[in-house]
């Protein structure tokens, strides 16, 4: 088998195992969004349980803002953060597996990985990942940030030679 069989088997798996995170995580998506209703609707009658102030969570590892305001005692709204920044990181996660995807899928249907297409698939991508790398750390997010500016500078000049090869053709 071939260099470009090889390449176009693994673009298909890799595309296939994309939409089945896109998927799970947009299953995630929905989870949080619904967890956050029922927590707003029932808000009232869960601050004044006596157990909510008693449970012995640690709620610091949730974040900032939630450990704030489990710190205060409002355990329920930390809750409620919590699972806000939830919704916004799976959601994240989700449109990055689906740009993922459909790079994959357009190199696994083209005759060239080398495409206009995939390279703004894949700047969407790198901004993405970058925003969520620098989420929890500056040093590793801008490394990312020069990592995925040089794959793309690459995708972009291998574009470049693609357009010529074609032409002499």
């Amino acid at each position: 088998m071939g260099k470009l069989e090889d390449m176009k088997r693994a673009s298909r798996l890799i595309e296939k195992t994309g939409k089945i995170f896109q998927i799970l995580f947009g299953i995630l998506t929905g989870i949080f969004l619904i967890s956050i209703f029922v927590l707003s609707a029932l808000r009232n009658t869960l601050s004044t349980m006596p157990a909510a102030s008693l449970t012995g969570f640690d709620f610091s590892h949730m974040g900032y803002f939630a450990g704030k305001l489990a710190g205060e005692g409002r355990f329920v709204d930390a809750c409620i953060v919590f699972l806000i920044f939830g919704v916004l990181f799976s959601l994240v996660v989700t449109v990055i597996m689906y740009f993922i995807a459909r790079i994959f899928n357009k190199i696994y249907h083209d005759y060239s990985p080398f495409l206009p297409e995939i390279v703004k698939d894949l700047k969407v991508v790198s901004v993405l990942s970058t925003l969520l790398i620098l989420q929890s750390s500056i040093g590793f997010g801008v490394i990312a940030g020069f990592i995925f500016w040089g794959i793309i500078r690459l995708y972009e000049y291998g574009c470049e030679l693609q357009n010529q090869a074609d032409e002499t053709l």
